[in-house]
């Protein structure tokens, strides 16, 4: 076998190995092992990949080792760029970072912060303490021995108590930061932030009911888009629902691991599975050329990316659907609780006006007069919230639990 055939040889070889990380990775996510397998192969791949082209050209072999490193610390840089550009804007073009969401760490599954529930799924795991991050921020979380992020002081007797989901929780700002955390202290109350990432308002409901609620006298209850499924699945008597079993629950724990924390090449491997670039590199070079050029051209010039991403406005009929189960969802509430409740509606990287209108529609119909609703989306804008991850800032909890503030103080939802 002569030299360049050889090199053939070991390029495919490299291809390859790389192909299976990007289009068969779901292969590693079944056992810790084949976590910590994957995470190896990746830069083996790139390095083995990089070694067999630069042998075909006859460059020392200490470049095989330098280019991955190279093309990684440039993924990091213009990652870097990609947020900062977005951070004064009135709109994020983050292009195809709007995907990491799929690569971060979730809590919920955490091994750190994960704990089991037979119905609500998994809760925090109680009186854990740890930090959790990702591109944009790094939080240290405390979880009260109840399994929400508050202290234990919060658990007795809470004249206010908070039920939503990671907006609500606080995901990506420190605890003192939440907007729960601040409204309780504006109002010098004692409050309860009962919200936990990815929870609809069904299981916010199963979760409120397990709450010494002599106290209470006010609730804030906020709905994100995505709690449609849930509510959808848990109040129809012919779906399954979405109970965890321990089993999918450990599996998804086992998952996760994949995302927590770096591994080398993380970033680049990002960009190359995202982009599809193994396949489109030959079927698409010229468009693969214009896309990298737009990139570079916009790191170079330290602007946003020449793109224009349509927002996501629900249509009526949906909206239509959202209000039916999340009413749903309210009447299982209010069985067991029949005081205020303020109800604002968060959404990632941007919050608009159709939804909350619907729901203000069907309390004037249903004619309950002790829901009240905050206008989020009149308060906040895209600086507000992280151009990649779209959670809200710290900015943003401030803006809200003025807000918040106000409207309780306005209405006298706290007077007895």
């Amino acid at each position: 076998m002569t030299q360049r055939q050889f090199g053939v040889i070991a390029v495919f070889s490299g291809y390859l190995l790389l192909a299976i990380t990007v289009y068969r990775w779901q292969l590693f996510t079944h056992f810790i092992w084949t976590i910590w397998l994957f995470k190896a192969l990746v830069p083996i791949a790139f390095v083995l990949f990089c070694w067999s082209i630069i042998r075909l050209f006859k460059l020392p072999f200490w470049t095989a080792l330098l280019t991955p490193l190279l093309i990684e610390a440039a993924s990091y840089f213009y990652i870097r760029h990609t947020i900062g550009a977005n951070q004064d804007t009135d709109r994020h073009e983050v292009g195809v970072l709007s995907k990491w969401i799929s690569y971060r760490d979730v809590i919920q599954f955490n091994r750190h912060f994960a704990s089991y529930s037979p119905d609500l799924g998994y809760v925090l795991r109680p009186k854990s303490e740890g930090v959790h991050s990702s591109l944009e921020y790094s939080n240290t979380f405390k979880v009260n021995s109840f399994g929400v992020r508050d202290d234990e002081r919060s658990l007795d007797n809470p004249r206010l108590v908070f039920l939503g989901d990671s907006f609500t929780m606080g995901w990506g700002v420190d605890q003192d930061q939440t907007y729960a955390d601040l409204t309780g202290r504006k109002l010098g109350i004692k409050t309860l932030n009962a919200g936990i990432s990815s929870y609809g308002t069904y299981r916010e409901m199963l979760l409120f009911s397990k709450i010494k609620r002599d106290s209470v006298d006010l609730v804030v209850l906020q709905y994100c888009d995505n709690d449609i499924e849930e509510n959808e699945a848990r109040n129809e008597p012919n779906n399954q629902g979405q109970v965890l079993t321990p089993q999918s629950f450990a599996n998804t724990a086992v998952f996760n691991r994949i995302n927590e924390g770096y591994y080398p090449m993380r970033y680049t491997y990002f960009f190359v599975r995202e982009k599809d670039l193994l396949k489109r590199i030959w079927t698409s070079p010229v468009q693969v050329s214009r896309e990298i050029g737009g990139a570079l051209s916009a790191w170079l010039t330290g602007r946003q990316l020449a793109v224009v991403t349509p927002p996501d406005i629900k249509t009526p009929a949906e909206t239509k659907a959202h209000t039916e189960y999340f009413f749903k969802s309210l009447a299982r509430i209010r069985r067991f609780y029949k005081g205020n409740i303020v109800i604002m509606h968060l959404d990632g990287r941007y919050t608009l006006p159709e939804m909350i209108r619907a729901f203000e529609t069907e309390a004037k119909r249903a004619g309950d007069e002790q829901l009240h609703f905050l206008h989020a989306y009149e308060l906040l804008k895209a600086q507000d919230y992280y151009p990649v991850d779209g959670h809200i800032k710290a900015s943003g909890h401030a803006k809200i639990s003025e807000a918040l503030v106000k409207l309780i103080d306005e209405r006298g939802l706290l007077t007895r």
